[in-house]
């Protein structure tokens, strides 16, 4: 974060630029969502240019190129796939085995200008499983973000977008049968400022999320209204960040968070909360060893409503790379947080949700990755008697054929195992899987 450092990044904006977006399209197994709807604010940036992932690492013979024009990249993608699921509605008796095709046409914008910068993405996935028509999938995401220099030490960021996405599956807020067929609409502004002087970088963040839930069909055909989970959240996140050498900065946060729900739904105010979180870490980027984020801290959540008691604790995020050689990259990750479960409830429901991960990525050849993650979730539930535990293990093979055309094939399985005297459904999953990307 030194002024020589600011310099050669404004140098290298527009490469930097094309390689964020060839980046941004490269999947791995840690694609399944992460069982969070309302993601964190500012994600920890812990990237000084020191190391290169596999995933990330350039392939020249084998990297996209785009269609430039003007001071823009465009970046079409098509992706076909197919496979098969071992239980298509996550019910924990009376499975139903389903293939299914999808269909996944993508389009990323990204300036390459030398200052300033304009990314837009637009993205949908239409999946139809065979036979059962109720489970089919309709997904679709536009985005945009723009960032703006003021002068060399100020940078204002904005971001829009609106998506329609599934659940997770095997999340804490809902039973993993009801998440397989929940789906919601988000819509999403947010502004950051940045401010960089010597060894000093500060954040201020305002963002706004309107989240609204579709009716869920149940087996017998009928559906039941998602309403009362309709909610918007408001946040405001300030951080602090001073390097304490060029490897090693150290960090604070506060942040509070506002959860509004649907004042047309009669007693859904009860679920209204205000919350706020403390937390301090040190963001760590050592030459062909490691880079990673480690924090902790205590949240705070108070409800609106007298009568519910106010749940606080603990938290932390972590996440760590290491690099054994150029060609292996190990990825480690932890987080405890405090969530609430909001399906068919109109009083709070609390629950902590800790969660790690462990996977690598192996060049097996230029253009041959493999790929293997294993995930671990505990939520343990603050007001009743129930815990859930759930595991997945996933592998993938990405295979680039040339510029065009990448190849890929993946195995996972997901267990959720539910506790207690209100214990929700046990669930397991298979999944097979292999597809076919084009690129222009």
């Amino acid at each position: 974060m030194s002024t020589r450092g600011n310099q050669i990044l404004a140098r290298g904006r527009p490469a930097l630029a094309f390689a964020a977006v060839v980046a941004s399209g490269v999947p791995g197994v840690a694609c399944a969502q992460d069982g969070l709807i309302v993601q964190p604010s500012i994600p920890q940036g812990f990237d000084r240019d020191r190391n290169v992932s596999v995933q990330a690492r350039p392939r020249p013979s084998y990297t996209p190129t785009g269609i430039h024009v003007g001071g823009l990249m465009f970046f079409p993608q098509l992706e076909t796939s197919a496979g098969v699921t071992s239980n298509a509605y996550l019910t924990q008796q009376n499975e139903v085995e389903a293939p299914y095709a999808s269909l996944e046409p993508s389009l990323r914008v990204a300036s390459i200008w030398s200052r300033h910068s304009l990314q837009l993405n637009a993205s949908a996935l239409l999946r139809n499983y065979i036979g059962e028509s109720r489970r089919n999938e309709r997904q679709w995401n536009l985005g945009a973000r723009s960032e703006v220099e003021l002068g060399r030490a100020l940078t204002v960021t904005g971001e829009a977008s609106a998506s329609q996405s599934f659940e997770n599956q095997f999340s804490g807020e809902v039973a993993s049968n009801v998440a397989a067929l929940s789906r919601f609409r988000r819509d999403f502004v947010s502004l950051r400022g940045e401010y960089t002087s010597g060894r000093v970088r500060t954040f201020l963040l305002a963002d706004y999320a309107d989240f609204r839930f579709a009716p869920v069909r149940l087996n017998d055909g009928a559906f039941r209204s998602q309403e009362n989970r309709n909610r918007n959240v408001t946040r405001i996140t300030g951080q602090f960040e001073y390097a304490r050498t060029p490897s090693v900065s150290l960090f604070g946060q506060l942040g509070y968070t506002g959860t509004t729900f649907d004042g047309r739904i009669a007693d859904a105010g009860a679920l209204n909360s205000d919350a706020a979180r403390a937390i301090g870490g040190l963001n760590v980027d050592l030459a062909g060893r490691a880079r990673g984020t480690i924090s902790l801290g205590y949240s705070i959540r108070d409800y609106r409503r007298s009568g519910f008691d106010t749940v606080g604790g603990l938290i932390a995020e972590a996440r760590v790379e290491l690099f054994p050689t150029e060609r292996f990259t190990i990825t480690a990750g932890a987080r405890r947080t405090v969530e609430d479960a909001t399906f068919g409830n109109l009083t709070p429901r609390p629950f902590w949700d800790n969660r790690i991960s462990l996977g690598g990525d192996y060049e097996l050849l230029n253009n041959l990755i493999l790929s293997a993650e294993g995930q671990y979730a505990l939520q343990t539930y603050i007001s009743e008697d129930r815990k859930n535990s759930t595991y997945r293990l996933a592998t993938r093979a990405r295979y680039l054929i040339s510029r065009r055309m990448t190849l890929e094939g993946s195995v996972s399985y997901s267990d959720r195992d539910s506790r207690g005297v209100q214990a929700g459904n046990d669930a397991g999953e298979g999944r097979l899987e292999a597809g076919l990307t084009y690129h222009m």
